[in-house]
């Protein structure tokens, strides 16, 4: 956040960032002095860190009403475009430098078993196993959210998830920004991390999901085994 911050903080004028500068209150030297070998921190608001010019001491100042502007949630529509960059974790082939990406276009209005056919898909695999999207997968059974093919299935799963053949996008995910994870067979547990990036206007000409940018060749499901 620090860049933010002092980008916040030299977007005031140069006359007004001297007077703040020199209008700090040091509880050393019980009144307002000059603050040197500052840098900005944002904690809400901007706030200025540094050391008295008088005794050394450390001191600060919050900048009232410098503050970033909100962001604006994006409006989750059913009938929208949604956009997601969903990747292949714990691959052999994968690391922070190569990673496995699709970039992935889909209504929100499919259901996340559409969702979970059009990401296997993009990946050359074979659609073949049951699966689940979850908040996270360490502590599934105090997720917040879970969805998993189980309870359309009728079988045993988490206890609180949700099925996936009537639950649509849009009702999953809150808002641009938000992460799943898709774990796909539970026994060689495939795990893809879906992240929402846009949600984009819904166009007549092209509603049907579609991988929009792909980047790194995905392995084989099931490599030939040595004899």
């Amino acid at each position: 956040m620090l860049n933010e911050a002092l980008e916040l903080w030299r977007g005031l004028p140069a006359d007004t960032r001297r007077m703040l500068l020199s209008n700090v209150w040091c509880g050393e030297c019980r009144k307002a002095v000059t603050i040197v070998d500052y840098h900005a921190e944002l904690i809400g608001v901007v706030v200025l860190k540094g050391f008295c010019g008088a005794c050394g001491h450390k001191v600060a100042r919050v900048i009232d009403d410098l503050a970033p502007a909100p962001k604006k949630k994006a409006r989750m529509t059913a009938s929208g475009l949604y956009i997601f960059d969903v990747w292949l974790y714990g691959d052999e082939h994968y690391t922070e430098d190569k990673k496995i990406i699709r970039r992935i276009r889909i209504p929100g209005s499919k259901s996340l078993y559409n969702f979970a056919k059009v990401i296997i898909d993009a990946f050359d695999f074979k659609f073949d196993h049951c699966f689940g999207f979850y908040d996270k997968l360490r502590d599934r059974r105090n997720c917040r959210k879970a969805f998993e093919l189980f309870v359309d299935i009728g079988e045993e799963g988490t206890p609180q998830a949700k099925g996936v053949k009537k639950t649509r996008i849009a009702q999953t995910f809150d808002g641009v920004g938000e992460k799943l994870i898709m774990l796909f067979d539970y026994g060689d547990r495939w795990q893809f991390n879906v992240v929402l990036k846009d949600i984009r206007k819904g166009d007549k000409g092209a509603i049907k999901p579609a991988v929009i940018e792909s980047i790194g060749k995905a392995p084989l499901q099931y490599p030939p085994r040595e004899d």
